[in-house]
């Protein structure tokens, strides 16, 4: 590593894409493009559901168009509405709370574990009322929920459990992968997580069989084959348009061909993918294990880890210095761009003004305040890591020489 003032540090920041495409998976896209017969929900879309449904090990999978249609479609199959409440963390990406937010149920929100940073039985246990109908446990920044007593807490009080994967794909809890547990699973393909699909697109994984008929119906305008033998194939028209269910009105989250070759393609190397990243924050981690001011996410056992992105939470109490000190120092001393990421969702002028402003998640605060995201994509080198270790390192050291 260059030490400032020595020279012009290579500039390290959060890259617009994760992961990017071989050879192998760029010449698949093209021939889709040159030869299918069509570029919506054909034959590429049903082996890309299939085949992520045998990796995941659901009873079923929806391809759509993001990981937000999938709590979409997740929030009206498990028929929340008006007068009922839907628990999360206040500490996630927006996506996760719009979606049941727009069915007219209540947010309530559940604190983060101060050292996992996702939400436990214990955070969620004093929030539900006769009213809590559904809990989202969000697998944020590649680390899955301890699900096991999230889900003896369902069974005792009738809950459905939504798990938000798109920051966990692949990721592994007790054996058995994310998607898999709950009653319904979301997964994302955004150009920023994982594994993309050119860009955009997302997944949505059923344990129960019968919840797949009405998402499929839901997922395409209502659009639904007609039952038995026509003497005219043409009449009454080319599809039939059914009620999925009763009061929902259909939408369109289809995901498009080209996206689901890829992601064929993806899924067959998604462990690969984690393996590695799983590599990169061992080496990351263990280069920073005497920077004491830098705490990264515990892992309990039986928790898998994706690690999506590399969050830590700085305490600056010895030397007197905030997370902003070190990011705007690290910024513009060591060309190395970090940032902060889930603002509580409680204190969003979004939810605040959707009535939702209310919450007791001191932990949440805490982390948020504190936090700092290192730039972070699949396959950075050993030589990027450690220089961005040795950078990081070089300006704690000098925040606590100027403390």
């Amino acid at each position: 590593m260059t030490t400032p003032g020595t020279g012009t540090l290579t500039p390290i920041a959060m890259p617009g894409v994760q992961t990017r495409l071989n050879h192998e998976e760029e010449q698949a896209v093209l021939r889709v493009l040159r030869n299918a017969n069509t570029l919506a929900t054909g034959p590429e879309g049903e082996s890309f559901e299939k085949e992520f449904s045998a990796f995941a090990g659901s009873a079923e999978a929806i391809a759509v168009n993001s990981c937000t249609s999938a709590l979409e479609l997740s929030a009206m199959l498990s028929g929340v509405g008006k007068g009922d409440e839907v628990i999360l963390p206040a500490h996630t990406f927006v996506a996760t709370a719009v979606p049941f937010a727009r069915t007219g149920a209540s947010l309530r929100w559940a604190d983060i574990d101060p050292d996992t940073r996702v939400i436990t039985a214990e955070t969620i246990a004093p929030l539900i009322t006769p009213a809590t109908r559904v809990v989202v446990a969000v697998h944020l920044y590649g680390l899955t929920v301890d699900l096991d007593p999230i889900l003896e807490l369902a069974e005792k009080h009738g809950l459905m459990v939504v798990e938000d994967c798109a920051q966990a794909p692949g990721a592994v809890y007790k054996g058995r992968r994310v998607g898999s547990i709950g009653d319904f699973g979301c997964f994302s393909f955004h150009t920023h997580k994982n594994i993309t699909t050119l860009g955009e697109g997302g997944m949505l994984t059923l344990r129960n069989p019968d919840h797949g008929l009405q998402g499929r119906r839901l997922r395409w305008m209502g659009n639904s084959p007609f039952e038995g033998e026509r003497a005219q194939y043409w009449k009454p028209a080319m599809a039939n348009l059914v009620e999925a269910i009763p009061g929902r009105l259909p939408v369109n989250y289809c995901l498009g061909e080209p996206n689901a070759t890829v992601g064929r393609l993806l899924i067959k190397r998604l462990d690969a993918i984690n393996k590695q990243r799983r590599h990169q924050a061992d080496r990351f981690i263990g280069a920073l294990a005497d920077v004491p001011e830098l705490v990264f996410q515990k892992i309990p056992p039986g928790c898998g880890h994706a690690y999506h992105l590399m969050a830590a939470r700085f305490d600056g109490t010895d030397s007197g210095k905030t997370r902003d000190d070190l990011i705007g120092l690290l910024h513009t001393d060591y060309n190395l761009t970090c940032i902060v990421q889930y603002w509580p969702l409680n204190r969003s002028e979004l939810f605040q003004k959707a009535g939702f402003g209310e919450a007791d998640v001191p932990e949440s605060d805490r982390f948020f305040d504190n936090m700092i995201s290192f730039p972070w994509w699949s396959d950075m080198s050993d030589e990027v890591i450690d220089d961005m270790a040795g950078r990081t390192r070089a300006a704690v050291q000098e925040l606590r020489g100027s403390g």
